[in-house]
């Protein structure tokens, strides 16, 4: 695995508490959405949880298994414009469901609930790590901006 992020995209990436996901399918047209995520070295996850959902298969989900792609941004907006920076990840996705993968998800459960405590009180996060649906991104080119002058 090609290793993409400086030390400064991985402290950036932990102490971010949200990002955008964009996907897409092979024809169809860019889909956004927010998300929060935990990051360990070069990967990148994110679970399917149990916030309010449309009930059927999530437009993110079909995307990456349709095209095995998307793109991570995050950001930090101050009103000080001098302040503002992004980091773009254009990534390798795959989708981890069903009992396979427990090892891997046990990792990503571990690193979100860290994280995030909401997912540690057991209303968010899946109750079924076996059938919880996870979602890991590889980096494979960054792009870094910040305002200097």
């Amino acid at each position: 695995m090609t290793r993409v992020l400086s030390p400064e995209h991985l402290e950036f990436l932990q102490s971010s508490r949200v990002a955008r996901l964009g996907t897409s399918s092979k024809n169809g047209p860019a889909y956004i959405v927010p998300i929060v995520f935990a990051n360990t070295e070069n990967r990148i996850y994110f679970v399917i949880d149990h916030k309010t959902k449309s009930g059927k298969e999530l437009k993110r989900l079909s995307n990456i298994r349709e095209t095995g792609k998307g793109t991570l941004l995050v950001d930090k907006y101050s009103e000080n414009w001098d302040e503002l920076f992004y980091l773009l990840l254009f990534c390798r996705a795959k989708v981890i469901e069903g009992p396979g993968g427990v090892r891997e998800k046990k990792l990503a459960e571990k690193i979100l609930k860290e994280k995030y405590p909401q997912y540690s009180t057991g209303q968010f996060f899946p109750e079924n790590l076996q059938e919880a649906v996870f979602v890991r991104l590889d980096p494979e080119r960054a792009i870094f901006w910040q305002n200097l002058h």
